[in-house]
């Protein structure tokens, strides 16, 4: 198939629409599966874009559903994939995602190593065969909200230099961390091992707009704020040598040790249409019961939390805030106003949902 890697869009004044989550969540699930992901899989995958796009994090929200529909449609990706646990030794078990829609190989991963884990205290699952699952705090959220300790990594496509070089070598490879406060949202981290997640940058290209220095450098490396040019050159780890590390450490950990699969091994959804991604994941789950007990953990986060809280701000913010708080604070006022997306985001969803023949169109609120 040969198809333009990215759409480049033009900056529009036209205003944003705002849609209901449960709407805009039906309309996603509905696209999906008109391009032949299973009603169960295709609610799954819509239903962590909508939970990415309510918390501010759209570039790994709603505008992928245009990228998974394609992939899905052009035989890039097993839409009637039945992950399963192949090998497992104690507390380790290794997950063949079967080239699974990414968010079904992850979630068949977290399955793994949370229901192992409350038997052996902590547990690993690995996942290979996979493909790109989104916002890994949609995951680890998950095992939290079950009381347990949760660590996640992923492999990507080699987008980004190494701290020192100036050529595409690894990916943009993301660690996620959840841990579980009874009562409140999952104190959560979820970050990009790049300056910025890439998808970022493939947004403000679809949307038409720059970006800003230090994100990215151009196929010269060079530094640009071209989202286009940024596109075709490559992102930069964050913090330098210390992203660049952590890059390096998720391609050892999570490819090389979890399916023997690193660098140009591993597919792009957007620019490869040759090949599946060969994604890989890990899943780390902990009980907090195998050392000091899940109740008290718990009164130790409370008071975490609260130390955090009563920490006095800096010049400029209104308070500390623990990680994932600004974005669980978005999600509460768009299950209330509704999810704001721009017009540009809201005419692809319609035109990719004419595209795979689903009648269904956004309800704007």
């Amino acid at each position: 198939m040969s198809k333009p890697a990215y759409v480049q869009g033009t900056a529009t004044d036209a205003p944003p629409v705002r849609v209901t989550i449960d709407d805009l969540r039906t309309h996603c699930a509905g696209v999906l599966d008109a391009c032949g992901l299973p009603s169960e899989a295709s609610h799954l995958v819509a239903d962590s874009l909508v939970d990415a796009e309510a918390r501010g994090i759209s570039s790994h929200g709603v505008t992928r559903t245009r990228i998974y529909g394609e992939r899905l449609r052009a035989g890039m990706i097993n839409a009637a994939a039945e992950p399963h646990v192949v090998s497992t030794r104690t507390a380790a078990l290794q997950v063949d995602a079967d080239n699974a829609i990414g968010h079904v190989g992850a979630l068949a991963g977290l399955d793994a190593a949370t229901e192992r884990a409350v038997e052996t205290g902590i547990a690993a699952a690995g996942v290979h065969n996979s493909n790109h699952c989104g916002t890994l705090a949609y995951f680890t959220r998950r095992a939290a909200e079950r009381g347990l300790v949760t660590m996640a990594m992923s492999t990507a496509p080699t987008t980004m230099v190494y701290f020192g070089g100036r050529s595409r070598a690894v990916g943009t490879n993301p660690i996620s961390m959840s841990v579980p406060r009874p009562g409140h949202p999952p104190i959560t981290v979820d970050m990009a091992t790049s300056a910025t997640a890439r998808g970022k940058i493939i947004l403000a290209n679809q949307l038409g707009q720059s970006i800003p220095e230090g994100w990215a450098v151009d196929d010269a490396g060079r530094p640009t704020t071209d989202s286009a040019a940024a596109l075709l050159g490559s992102v930069l780890p964050v913090g330098g040598a210390k992203g660049s590390g952590l890059a390096m450490m998720v391609e050892l950990l999570c490819g090389a040790l979890i399916a023997d699969v690193t660098g140009d091994g591993i597919g792009d959804m957007y620019e490869d249409w040759t090949r599946p991604q060969r994604v890989s994941h890990l899943f780390i789950a902990l009980d907090p019961d195998a050392w000091v007990g899940r109740d008290t953990f718990a009164r130790h986060i409370d008071g975490f939390a609260e130390r955090v809280h009563g920490l006095p701000p800096a010049e400029g913010f209104d308070g500390v805030l623990l990680p994932g708080e600004v974005e669980d604070r978005k999600l509460d006022a768009a299950r209330t106003d509704g999810v704001q997306l721009s017009a540009t985001v809201a005419a692809d969803l319609d035109a990719m949902a004419e595209l795979a023949d689903y009648d269904g169109r956004l309800v704007v609120a």
